[in-house]
C-alpha cells in the first residue's frame, strides 16, 4: 500500500465537493457554521428569488381582495358629427330641415360615460378566490423556507468541507515529518553500510515523498477554488477574507429515534406545509368554479355626458340624442353568465387538478420518510465509524512510535516503519473523512426532518 493512499480519503472529498481549506492570516476572524448560515441566507439569490415569488403571491391576493371593491369605469370621445336642426311643423306637417341621409354642415362633439358598480352579492366567486390567494402565499412563504434548506446543506458541505482540509493539509506535515525521521535513519545506516537496509527501502521512501508531493500540490490548488466557492455562497468580495475552525465538530448520539426524526419531518418539513396549504387552495378554486355557474347582484350607477354645438337638442324624453345627453340614475343589477359546456370544463380541470394535489401529498407522506430514514442511516454509520477510526489511529500512531524505538534498538526491521506509517495514514485519512461525512449527514438530517427551521435562519 502506498503512502499516498492514507490520504485518498481527504482528497476524495476535496475533489467530489469542491471545497476545501485556506490558511488565512491569524488576524482574519474566525466564522463559525451559524455565522455563515446567516450570511448565506442575507446574500443568497435564490432566497431572494423565493421571496419574490411571495410577493407576486401577495399582488395576486391583493387582486383577489379587490373584487370586493367598488369598479369605476369612464369612457371619453369625441369626433366630428353633422349640424342638425330640431324639426318643425310647416302645414301641419313635420318638416326636418336637415334630414339624416343628407349633411349641412360639419361640427364637432364630444361625451362621456360613466358606470360605477359594487358587487353586492356573488355566491362566493369572490371569497372563494380570495381566500385561495391567501392560501397560495403560504404556499409561497413555505417554499422560501424550503429553498433556505437547500442553500443551508451547501453551506455546511463547503463549511466541513474547508475544516477537512485544514485537517488534511496537518496530516500532510505530519506524514513529512515521519519520512524525514525514516530517511535521517536510512541516509545514516546506508553510509555506515548496515545490513538492515537496502538501496530499495530508499527508493520506496523516494516515491512515497513524491506521492505526499503531489497531493500537497493538489490540495493546495484545490483550497483555493474551494475558498473561493464559500465566499460566492456568502456573498463575500475579493477583499473580505476569513477563517474558519480548525477542527472538525466530535461526533455526538443522535438526539432521537427513527421515529422521532420522521414526526418532525411531517410536522416541521416546509414541503409539508405546501402542500397542505395547496390542497385548501385547490379546493377552494374548485367551489370558485362552482359559484361561476350563479348569477351575481350588484349595485350600479350609470351617467353620460354629451354634447354637439351644432346639434339642436330635443327635449322629447323618447328621443334619445346620443351627441346631446346628460343623465345619471342608480339601479340594480343581476349578471349571469350561461354556457353549455365551458363552466362544466372549468371544473373539472380544477377537480383534476385538485386530485393531482393529493396523490402528490400521498407520495410526499411514503417518501419523506424514506428519505429521513436514509439520512439517519448516514448519520448512525458515520457516528460508530468515527469511533472505531479514533481508536485505530490513535493506536497506529504507538505502532509507528514503537516501531522508530525498536528500530534504533537494532531489534526492529524498516518495514515495520513502513507498514506503521502506511496504516496511520490510512486510518487517520479515514477518520478525518468520517467526521466528515459524519457532520455533513448531520445537516442533512437536519434538512430532511425540518429540524433546520429551529435555527431560525
Amino acid at each position: 500500500m502506498k503512502l499516498w493512499g492514507c490520504l485518498r480519503g481527504m482528497w476524495l472529498a476535496v475533489v467530489i465537493l469542491g471545497v476545501a481549506g485556506w490558511s488565512g492570516a491569524a488576524e482574519l476572524p474566525v466564522l463559525d457554521l451559524p455565522q455563515l448560515l446567516k450570511l448565506a441566507m442575507t446574500y443568497s439569490p435564490e432566497v431572494k428569488a423565493s421571496k419574490s415569488e411571495v410577493e407576486q403571491a401577495k399582488g395576486m391576493q391583493d387582486e383577489a381582495r379587490g373584487y370586493y371593491y367598488p369598479r369605476m369605469e369612464f369612457n371619453i370621445m369625441g369626433g366630428v358629427v353633422p349640424n342638425a336642426e330640431r324639426p318643425r311643423i310647416r302645414n301641419n306637417e313635420i318638416y326636418y330641415p336637415d334630414p339624416s341621409n343628407r349633411l349641412h354642415g360639419l361640427n364637432v362633439f364630444g361625451r362621456l360615460d360613466m358606470f360605477f358598480s359594487q358587487p353586492l352579492y356573488t355566491f362566493g366567486k369572490i371569497a372563494y378566490r380570495e381566500r385561495a390567494a391567501e392560501r397560495y402565499v403560504r404556499v409561497k412563504d413555505a417554499g422560501v423556507e424550503a429553498k433556505k434548506a437547500e442553500v443551508a446543506v451547501r453551506v455546511a458541505e463547503a463549511y466541513y468541507g474547508l475544516i477537512l482540509a485544514e485537517q488534511g493539509r496537518g496530516a500532510v506535515k505530519e506524514a513529512r515529518s515521519y519520512l524525514n525521521d525514516t530517511r535521517q535513519r536510512l541516509t545514516r545506516l546506508l553510509a555506515v553500510k548496515s545490513t538492515t537496509v537496502s538501496e530499495t527501502d530508499l527508493y520506496r521512501l523516494q516515491s512515497y515523498e513524491g506521492a505526499v508531493e503531489k497531493f500537497d500540490a493538489q490540495a493546495e490548488e484545490g483550497a483555493k477554488l474551494a475558498y473561493r466557492a464559500l465566499k460566492e455562497l456568502i456573498g463575500y468580495g475579493p477583499g473580505q477574507d476569513f477563517r474558519v475552525p480548525e477542527e472538525l465538530p466530535q461526533p455526538a448520539p443522535a438526539k432521537g429515534g427513527l421515529d422521532y426524526y420522521i414526526q418532525q419531518a411531517l410536522d416541521l418539513r416546509p414541503e409539508m406545509s405546501q402542500l397542505k396549504e395547496g390542497l385548501v387552495a385547490r379546493q377552494l378554486l374548485v367551489e370558485a368554479a362552482r359559484a361561476d355557474r350563479l348569477p351575481s347582484f350588484y349595485f350600479a350607477v350609470m351617467g353620460a355626458a354629451a354634447g354637439a354645438p351644432g346639434r339642436e337638442t330635443s327635449r322629447d324624453p323618447y328621443i334619445n340624442d346620443f351627441f346631446n345627453q346628460l343623465y345619471a340614475f342608480p339601479f340594480l343589477g343581476v349578471k349571469w353568465n350561461l354556457d353549455f359546456g365551458i363552466s362544466k370544463a372549468k371544473i373539472k380541470q380544477a377537480q383534476a387538478e385538485l386530485e393531482q394535489l393529493r396523490h402528490t401529498q400521498k407520495a410526499a407522506f411514503m417518501g419523506i420518510p424514506l428519505e429521513v430514514a436514509k439520512a439517519y442511516a448516514k448519520v448512525q454509520e458515520n457516528y460508530k465509524s468515527s469511533l472505531g477510526l479514533e481508536k485505530a489511529y490513535i493506536n497506529t500512531r504507538r505502532w509507528i512510535i514503537t516501531a522508530f524505538s525498536n528500530f534504533d534498538m537494532g531489534v526492529g526491521k524498516m518495514e515495520d516503519i513502513f507498514q506503521a506509517v502506511e496504516k496511520y495514514g490510512v486510518f487517520r485519512g479515514d477518520y478525518l473523512l468520517a467526521l466528515f461525512n459524519y457532520n455533513v449527514a448531520v445537516a442533512e438530517l437536519e434538512r430532511a426532518s425540518g429540524l433546520w427551521r429551529q435555527k431560525g435562519l
